[in-house]
């Protein structure tokens, strides 16, 4: 039996940067000893997602394996996360008859743990309120312009190379 919890939200007009707030999601999976964490990012960055998992023994005989995906999607100014989670019921009929009910503990502390996940994004959001500064591209200058045409002239062989140089010292 697998049993799947999960978590869902969406926010608007909250200027987040949302690539900071993944990275951020995938640290707090680092932090809490998830030897598995996978972030997997859009090329054009309108959605990322982060998968994480802990396993072991313990794990498994108590019902408290942890397999977490979370997806971020949308840009700053409208955006959601959702949570998805399984594994956690995975051999719970086994533990239960080996351990007398210890895997219905393991299960309310992934069910803990979904939950302080859950605040964690959701003080993460509010901390990177206004966080999100749109990218500046580079302006040209007239003097690089000017440098630019310049060069291109010299290359088509519409003037000298001491033309291009006397040109060139006088845009400088």
């Amino acid at each position: 039996m697998n049993i799947l919890l999960g978590k869902e939200g969406d926010w608007q007009d909250k200027n987040v940067d949302i690539k900071k707030l993944t990275e951020k999601i995938h640290q707090f999976f680092y932090d809490d000893g998830f030897s598995e964490v996978r972030l997997e990012e859009d090329p054009h960055g309108s959605w990322f997602q982060i998968q994480a998992r802990k396993t072991g023994a313990l794990q498994t005989v108590t019902s408290s394996r942890k397999a977490i995906h979370v997806i971020v999607k949308g840009d700053p100014n409208k955006f959601s996360v959702s949570v998805g989670t399984g594994e956690w019921g995975k051999n719970f009929a086994v533990s239960a008859l080996f351990t007398g009910g210890i895997g219905l503990i393991g299960m309310g502390f992934n069910l803990k743990f979904t939950n302080k996940l859950w605040n964690f994004i959701k003080q993460t959001i509010a901390s990177l309120e206004n966080s999100y500064q749109k990218p500046v591209l580079p302006t040209t200058t007239k003097e690089d312009e000017s440098l630019k045409i310049l060069k291109i002239r010299f290359a088509k062989g519409e003037i000298t190379k001491e033309e291009y140089d006397e040109m060139k010292s006088s845009l400088e």
